[in-house]
């Protein structure tokens, strides 16, 4: 009997325990893309939405790891797809920074909220307009992502790009805002 109770916590300690970081043992499965062992964490208990201790879930770590399958498996097992971490940073902002536009159309396909802020205000399409990936500014935009939103700082997605000499995005962006593109 006491044997057993000693597997059992112990088991239960595997399931729960944080590392350093904060990561759980789902954490370093999504991170070892190791799906087999995630589903089995998921299984016995484990959170689907835990978060490390700066705010990172499995999620984050699967777009951050480029792993698109991982990305899907933890939607499909009903993974929150806006968590964000201690910056406000979402899965979607994860992708459009990794530039990973298939993780980008995925997110959004599954109903990701296009226009949220990070702290700082900043949406995914200030990140595209700043990083100058054209493929995902026009995404974004074909997909609803507003282009007047402005940061923290007042500054909007054109302003951005226009700073960082990206005129390809400037030109796109320039008749879509309210005027405020220098």
């Amino acid at each position: 009997m006491m044997r057993k109770i000693v597997l059992i916590f112990s088991f239960l300690f595997i399931l729960f325990a944080d590392s350093k970081n904060g990561w759980t043992p789902l954490h370093e499965a999504i991170f070892d893309n190791d799906l087999k062992k995630a589903k089995d964490l998921l299984d016995n208990g484990a959170n689907i939405d835990s978060k490390s201790k700066a705010g990172i879930s499995p999620l984050h770590i699967a777009v951050k790891n480029r792993n698109l399958k991982g990305v899907k498996w933890l939607i499909e097992n009903d993974a929150d797809i806006d968590i964000q971490d201690n910056n406000g940073l979402t899965p979607l902002h994860y992708a459009v920074g990794q530039k990973r536009l298939s993780i980008v159309k995925f997110l959004i396909n599954n109903d990701a909220k296009i226009n949220i802020k990070n702290r700082y205000g900043i949406t995914p399409l200030h990140q595209a307009a700043y990083s100058g990936d054209i493929d995902i500014v026009n995404y974004l935009l074909e997909h609803g992502a507003d282009p007047n939103i402005k940061n923290n700082l007042g500054i909007n997605p054109c302003r951005l790009a226009y700073a960082k000499h990206r005129w390809a995005i400037v030109e796109i962006l320039k008749y879509l805002t309210d005027g405020e593109c220098r």
